[in-house]
């Protein structure tokens, strides 16, 4: 079928290439030449079928579901996929196959986006999914003292509401790249004996090419972290300020890249740890076009008030504020699949009080970088102008080229009254849904609690009031641009 020159030219590419790469290029033929002509089966009449339910924090199941669907596709299922933001007991039906695949966050707790779920799954009564067979794998860190906790909870509420497994639950850690290919193929083989049909082997293996980049191997999990040395360190706080808010910059000159919206796990030295089974993760606040070879941090030092009265600090940050120039350290690029950019053209609104700024200012020097048309509209907050306006000349050399479009301030101490960011969103309400209308991407970074929750109350009122719906309108009209990557969220 190939020429000399063809063949050795190939055979000179498949010597050279990874498993991995090798399993992307029979994906990417496949999608070049379609996949009836690779044998994929058609969809069969005897063959139920299949929903994958996804809960993500950072778009690894959501990546991972992509991989299942093309997989099941092959093998002549008709799958669909979705988040479980919205998804209650009673929607799951019991004549559809069930595959749930279920990120892990903190310390074995769901996802944000799938808090609502499990609380609707805990409240369900004994029995509710009688019938139902299903399959769950758990995403983690072993590194935390509860491994994947949220999987292993759902798979006992799944079975105590009458779902019936036909396959063991897995829980796969932070290299699951590398499991995920034989545990999607052992998934559909299951499925094939569970209705009594035959699997196209071929066809199959074909599709678990990976739909997605996903970056493995050394640098990108905690198991093979990067070595870098500090270049930068300084107190981005000034007199009079409450806070010890630091600016870190860390150069590597190891061939690994990151993507903004990534952040960077800090592995502290075991005598330093104080036992703490885990790695902490700091979002990126540098530019990967404009700052090559090197990775900014924005770390607040977290202070506690110890029984005798005396001043504690948290671990990692005090380990990373007392960092010197030249100093190594040890770190990984954690991926985040979902907070990420959006195409050049398109505005963006980043909502990020405090730390939360650390990714927008990434976003900022990416944008700039690029040339990119899209407007950009900033919200940032914290205690006083004239000592916590985080990276302040920065954002204002930014506003004089035009780089950064609009900016909106909250101070919340420097009046009598408190002024957050929400307030600052309800003050520009029309421009704010203007933006939206507009196609505009929404941002939030920073605490969950209780920041995250006032600013999606502010949403909500801001698009109650200025489209004329109810407040469940509102909070749907949210949810949708929440599922359609319209808004984005990095809380902690």
């Amino acid at each position: 079928m190939l020429n000399k020159d063809q063949k050795a030219l190939l055979e000179r590419l498949m010597s050279s290439a990874s498993h991995e790469q090798k399993i992307w290029l029979a994906g990417y033929m496949q999608g070049q030449i379609g996949s009836s002509d690779l044998g994929a089966s058609a969809p069969s009449s005897n063959k139920p079928n299949v929903m994958v339910y996804y809960a993500t924090e950072t778009g690894n199941s959501k990546g991972l579901s992509l991989q299942v669907m093309k997989a099941a596709k092959a093998a002549g299922y008709k799958i669909k996929n979705s988040a479980v933001n919205r998804l209650k007991a009673k929607d799951i039906k019991s004549d559809v196959l069930a595959i749930f695949l279920c990120s892990t966050h903190g310390e074995g707790d769901p996802p944000e986006t799938a808090i609502k779920f499990y609380e609707e799954i805990k409240a369900a009564a004994d029995g509710a999914l009688e019938g139902l067979q299903y399959a769950v794998l758990g995403l983690g860190d072993s590194s935390y003292e509860i491994f994947c906790g949220f999987a292993t909870d759902l798979d006992k509420e799944l079975q105590r509401l009458g779902g019936k497994p036909f396959q063991e639950n897995a829980l796969f850690d932070v290299d699951y790249a590398s499991h995920t290919p034989s545990w999607i193929e052992q998934t559909v083989k299951n499925m094939d004996e569970l209705v009594g049909a035959d699997s196209p082997d071929q066809s199959v293996s074909i599709a678990i090419a990976d739909e997605q980049t996903v970056r493995t191997g050394k640098g990108y999990t905690r198991l093979e972290p990067i070595k870098g040395t500090i270049k930068e360190i300084v107190n981005l706080n000034d007199i009079d300020s409450n806070k010890e808010t630091y600016h870190i910059e860390i150069e590597y000159d190891d061939d690994v890249i990151y993507t903004c919206g990534d952040a960077a796990g800090i592995i502290v030295p075991e005598d330093l740890n104080g036992g703490d089974p885990a790695p902490r993760l700091y979002s990126i606040a540098s530019s990967p076009a404009y700052h090559e070879g090197e990775v900014h941090l924005t770390v607040a030092l977290a202070t506690h008030t110890n029984e005798d009265g005396s001043t504690g600090y948290g671990i990692y940050s005090k380990y990373l504020a007392d960092l010197k120039t030249g100093d190594v350290i040890d770190f990984y690029i954690h991926q985040n699949q979902i907070f990420n950019l959006p195409a050049d053209d398109t505005d963006i609104i980043m909502i990020g009080p405090g730390t939360g700024i650390a990714p927008f200012r990434s976003f900022i020097y990416e944008r700039s970088e690029r040339g990119s048309e899209g407007r950009n509209w900033l919200f940032f907050g914290d205690q006083h102008m004239h000592c916590d306006f985080l990276y302040q000349a920065e954002w204002q050399e930014h506003l004089a080229t035009e780089t950064l479009h609009k900016i909106d301030l909250a101070f919340s101490r420097d009046q009598e009254h408190k002024i957050y960011v929400q307030d600052r969103l309800r003050e520009n309400a029309k421009d704010v849904i203007e933006w939206i209308d507009g196609g505009a991407t929404l941002y939030l970074c920073g605490t969950k609690d209780p920041m995250s929750k006032d600013v999606d109350q502010a949403l909500i009122d801001i698009i109650a009031e200025h489209k004329s719906l109810t407040a469940v309108a509102a909070e749907d009209f949210l949810a949708d641009l929440e599922e359609n990557d319209r808004y984005l969220k990095d809380v902690y």
